[in-house]
């Protein structure tokens, strides 16, 4: 696990910063693992945001999601400093797709992901004990058309796609459920797939 190494000058402890929770996993779970990202064709257009990559990698990447995918919804997470990374990249995704700016919708969602740390004491024989801080999230979603593509998934299915969505936007279940309903509308009589979100139960920080 990669972890932050800090000195905590106000206390006899090391502050190990935890990993924070992805608000979907990167890989689907009817997916291998181990397989190569280019074999993966669910789960593609859900995306997390982090600043060791650049903006042009992200670029192609939401291009390909769109153009050679099929899909007509992105959705883009980011977290605290990567923020910033994710709004630039949020208004740069039109100018790279066919599209009129009238069949584009941008939606951004604000909130609040608990992260937890490590306070990793000196004396070995101490306990480590953990403290919980609140960390900024952001959550892009950019529409195309009226989303048919993303199929609308059964009852069962649409409280844990809502759940996943609004973890990204930092627990706002209101506008969470907003999103769903937008999306996901398919044409009546129209038999299409069953569209099966995934999200990690326990998400260690």
């Amino acid at each position: 696990m990669d972890v932050d190494l800090t000195q905590n000058a106000t206390s006899q402890h090391k502050v190990r910063k935890l990993v924070p929770p992805r608000p979907w996993p990167s890989v689907p779970a009817s997916v291998s693992a181990t397989g190569p990202r280019s074999a993966h064709s669910e789960g593609k257009n859900y995306i997390c945001i982090t600043r060791k990559t650049n903006l042009g990698a992200y670029l192609r990447r939401c291009k390909d999601v769109v153009m050679k995918d099929g899909y007509k919804t992105l959705h883009l997470s980011a977290l605290g400093a990567a923020i910033p990374h994710l709004v630039r990249l949020a208004v740069s995704i039109p100018a790279t797709l066919p599209f009129g700016a009238d069949e584009l919708r941008t939606e951004y969602f604000t909130g609040t992901v608990h992260v937890q740390d490590e306070l990793v004491p000196e004396d070995e024989d101490e306990d480590i004990e953990y403290r919980s801080r609140g960390k900024s999230s952001l959550l892009v979603v950019i529409t195309i058309g009226d989303g048919v593509d993303e199929t609308r998934p059964t009852r069962a299915k649409r409280g844990a796609q809502t759940h996943a969505t609004a973890s990204a936007a930092g627990g706002n279940f209101a506008f969470a459920s907003t999103v769903q309903r937008q999306q996901g509308r398919q044409v009546r009589g129209t038999q299409q797939p069953e569209q099966i979100i995934y999200r990690e139960e326990d998400l260690e920080e």
